[in-house]
């Protein structure tokens, strides 16, 4: 190809557009439309709300938080709700009236300080604002269903009883008609034979049959024996019946724990529990702990809970104005166990982790009056959660250690900026799968 001596000392792209000026058009408009994409692409909302906000808030119910939808709304002409999400603490010292109240009213506590844009958080608030909760699947609402109607079950077993009953009445008529047709013949009839051993008897002149059906029976008692393993020594979630022990003290959790807005106390779990984000163990309270407030109150709102008042007084040995000094200790039942080859710390993941109690303990402050196991707690469920939790880095310089280090190419750690892809680490990619974290 001979190129005009007057391109030679052209820039490259000038030498193109002059060459081929409908291509070069269609590539400069193309590379503008991408950079103008990347430019105006609108953050995710619902992506930015499971990833930073769904541990604490739903879109449309309060939980650990309140429910964000109509969040706007309510801040309307009250402060600026993106400080407040970027971070709570600094902005309830500048004494924002509505803040304070939000504080007060959520047990008084803040959010962790989220490093979002105010673009990013009104893409949340606007997927809050737009939510709407999926339909349940179910039956076709349009299908009218027989009132009464449930499991199948039942009528199966009638339905084998009664081809049973036919069975069995079949095989003695017919061994009426043979014993007479034998006599018709003059032969003796047949002999009287037990249930089992005509049944070993027609398995024996019906092997293909009798062996099919054995087998069908041996798998179907495997598959059950293989179910019912599986459950051995789970004492929670859906499968078995959660294990809720009597306590020697009825202390109602709901009650105690529930939200105020529902008339319960709302003490934060931690006022009783307070080693559980600074030890392994949650810990017991001891009954001191529950004099700090019933040194004052001694009625329960109904006679029983009056009763079990009385309890914590004979425990700690007080008769009412005075410490008596012979105390009663409380045998409780411990709820939790887990196998001594497992370990579990309670720190890590309440302080580091920054885990709500009720992930692992369920509703405990809204539908347990006694504590029970929510959560089956075997190595499946936890490894899942590990699978699937993100872990929460804003504000924390260990963190911040570990995405520096990831984003740096030249230290050793590329082959680690995979996981950085979504945006997010799990705790699994973090090494949360190895085995020495919980059996070392």
């Amino acid at each position: 190809m001979v190129v005009p001596t007057k391109m030679l000392g052209m820039p490259l792209v000038a030498r193109i557009s002059e060459r081929s000026p409908g291509l070069f058009n269609i590539s400069l408009s193309v590379i503008l439309f991408l950079f103008a994409s990347v430019a105006f692409a609108q953050p995710d909302g619902e992506k930015l709300f499971k990833g930073n906000c769904a541990s604490c808030h739903k879109p449309d119910k309060d939980m650990t938080g309140p429910a964000l939808k109509g969040a706007v709304a309510r801040w309307e002409g009250k402060g600026d709700i993106h400080a407040w999400v970027k971070n709570s603490s600094a902005y309830l010292k500048t004494g924002n009236p509505y803040a304070t109240e939000l504080f007060n009213k959520w047990n008084k506590s803040v959010m962790t300080a989220q490093a979002l844009s105010d673009e990013e958080i009104d893409a949340i608030l606007a997927y809050a604002d737009a939510y709407v909760p999926p339909v349940p699947k179910g039956p076709d609402p349009t299908t009218v269903t027989p009132e009464g109607e449930g499991s199948n079950w039942p009528w199966l077993v009638v339905i084998a009883l009664l081809l049973l009953v036919v069975g069995l009445s079949l095989s003695g008529v017919k061994r009426s008609l043979s014993n007479a047709v034998r006599e018709a013949e003059g032969k003796e009839p047949e002999p009287d034979m037990s249930f089992g051993q005509r049944l070993r008897n027609w398995a024996w002149h019906n092997k293909a049959a009798a062996s099919i059906l054995g087998l069908f029976i041996v798998v179907f008692l495997i598959l059950k024996m293989w179910d019912a393993a599986w459950v051995i020594g789970v004492y929670g979630g859906d499968e078995v019946p959660h294990y809720k022990p009597e306590q020697p003290i009825l202390f109602n959790h709901t009650l105690h724990a529930g939200k105020a807005d529902k008339g319960n106390l709302a003490i934060n779990c931690q006022y009783c529990h307070s080693s559980a984000e600074k030890s392994k163990h949650a810990g017991i309270p001891s009954t001191n702990v529950c004099m700090n407030c019933h040194s004052a109150v001694n009625e329960g709102r109904t006679p029983e809970g009056t009763k079990e008042i009385a309890k914590i007084y004979a425990a700690v040995g007080w008769d009412g104005k005075a410490y008596t000094g012979k105390p009663e200790p409380v045998k409780w039942v411990k709820v939790h166990n887990l196998p001594d080859h497992a370990y579990f710390n309670h720190q890590q993941h309440v302080s580091v982790g920054k885990l709500e109690c009720q992930e692992c303990h369920g509703p405990i402050d809204e539908k347990m009056d006694v504590a029970e196991q929510w959560a089956p707690l075997t190595m499946g469920w936890c490894i899942d959660c590990h699978n699937t939790k993100d872990v929460k880095m804003a504000g924390n310089g260990y963190y911040d250690e570990i995405m520096a280090r990831l984003e740096e190419t030249d230290m050793g750690h590329a082959e680690l900026k995979k996981y950085l892809d979504d945006e997010k680490i799990s705790v699994k990619e973090l090494g949360g799968w190895e085995c020495a974290k919980c059996h070392y």
